[in-house]
């Protein structure tokens, strides 16, 4: 028997990244473009200013949805009629950049 240590109070759960990021895992996939890696979520209904990933004539791109156009990394719109050939993969939810190279040397 005895007393249930105070410090109890203050512990804190480990850092799960599922939980943080991926409220959905089912729906959730990682994308690369560009050299960054994308968090998307397919069951987010994207809306007016939602960086969105999508597919066009085959190839992958990410962009930003303004209206009825949908604005690419290059800042070109795709609007109007080209909509039609555009399939929306997901919404992104997360960019995934690296800023330490464990590859490189330790000096």
């Amino acid at each position: 028997m005895g007393f249930p240590s105070p410090a109890t109070d203050y512990i804190e759960d480990s850092v799960c990244l599922n939980r943080l990021f991926m409220p959905h895992p089912s729906a959730t996939s990682l994308v690369e473009f560009g050299g960054l890696q994308y968090v998307i979520d397919r069951s987010l209904a994207p809306g007016n200013g939602s960086v969105i990933c999508y597919e066009i004539f085959g190839e992958v791109a990410i962009g930003k949805m303004m209206g009825r156009a949908i604005i690419t990394p290059d800042g070109d719109a795709i609007e109007g009629e080209a909509l039609s050939e555009v399939i929306v993969i997901g919404t992104v939810v997360l960019t995934i950049t690296q800023h330490h190279d464990f590859n490189g040397p330790l000096i």
